[in-house]
């Protein structure tokens, strides 16, 4: 006949098992803290040998403070590094040019007070968010972090900061940015697109930028306040797919935020590579962002749907969206 364990034995076995849970937590908490530095010690030694253009001071133009429109400069979903027929690092960098060049002349144009520019996630394609994606991109991980990406934003705010009196710059990071499949149990600080966003700053303090201000966001969402009206912005993984979009989902995820997240009526929205904007109902107007990404075989196969190349820009007042221009590139 089989002994019960005695009180002692019990407790003993308890501790056992307490004991080897908060060495599994330790471990874990260990890795991570240990990831977050090797990321902070990499960014600052890749900064050591980066060479960063100078940038010119912003001119002097006449405008009328109280007419003066607010632009917004939407960049979503570069996903630098994705190697397709028709896409690639170096397209990546052309098509960023032919942006930057666009807003510029729009920014002429306008003549805005100021210039708001959200960056809303998957900027880096990564290298291990679903099987196979090794085989599907042209540089690592690493080099699309802390070299590539951070150099086209980079490139964006040096070109653009002359012409206006002063840049404000959010960002929110994607599910392309994370370390490694979804469920991963990482941390969500511990996301590439952070380390590029971060990379970028220091670049463009570098390269002289002064009338730029960075608001960093480490939450799935981020709030910019453009000619007094509520901007928010999101990666767009939160809400459900459809093809190419589905616009129930994003009115349910919308009606829900208002009454978590307070003081924004316009919302804006990447990840599904598709170009809309709209009137959700009489309170909210919501942006869906395009991508200079193209020839993505997953949307052809899966969805039956492939975008074109397009990022956006839009001039607001104190009475609301003014404009609204797409940002074509080839």
């Amino acid at each position: 006949m089989q002994k019960s364990p005695t009180p002692y034995e019990g407790i003993e076995a308890e501790l056992k098992r307490l004991r080897t849970e908060v060495r599994k937590a330790y471990n874990k908490l260990a890795k991570q803290e240990t990831t977050e530095s090797l990321i902070n010690q990499a960014v600052t030694e890749a900064l050591k040998s980066v060479k960063v253009q100078p940038v010119q001071p912003p001119k002097k133009r006449k405008r009328n403070k109280k007419q003066s429109p607010e632009a917004w400069l939407c960049l979503s979903d570069w996903q630098v590094g994705k190697k397709t027929d028709t896409y690639s690092t170096e397209v990546a960098g052309k098509r960023v040019r032919q942006l930057t060049n666009q807003a510029a002349a729009l920014i002429r144009k306008e003549n805005p007070k100021v210039l708001h520019i959200v960056l809303q996630g998957d900027m880096v394609e990564g290298e291990a968010i679903f099987a196979g994606q090794p085989f599907e991109i042209d540089e690592d991980l690493w080099t699309q972090a802390v070299k590539t990406v951070p150099k086209m934003i980079t490139h964006v705010i040096t070109k653009l900061s002359p012409l206006v009196p002063k840049i404000k710059v959010a960002c929110v990071h994607g599910n392309h940015g994370r370390s490694g499949f979804k469920g991963g149990g990482h941390s969500r600080k511990t996301n590439w697109d952070l380390v590029a966003y971060n990379t970028a700053s220091l670049m463009c303090q570098i390269a002289g930028v002064t009338n730029a201000h960075w608001d960093i966001s480490e939450e799935w969402f981020v709030v910019q306040k453009i000619a007094g009206h509520g901007m928010m912005c999101v990666h767009g993984d939160q809400i459900g797919g459809g093809c190419p979009f589905n616009v129930a989902a994003i009115y349910k995820k919308a009606m829900g935020w208002t009454h978590n997240i307070p003081d924004w009526k316009f919302l804006s929205v990447g990840h599904h590579h598709t170009h809309a904007s709209g009137e959700l109902n009489k309170d909210i107007y919501f942006f869906l962002s395009g991508s200079p990404e193209s020839g993505n075989e997953f949307a052809r196969e899966k969805l039956a749907q492939g975008g074109l190349a397009l990022q956006r820009m839009c001039f607001f007042n104190t009475s609301g969206l003014l404009s609204e221009h797409l940002l074509k590139m080839d």
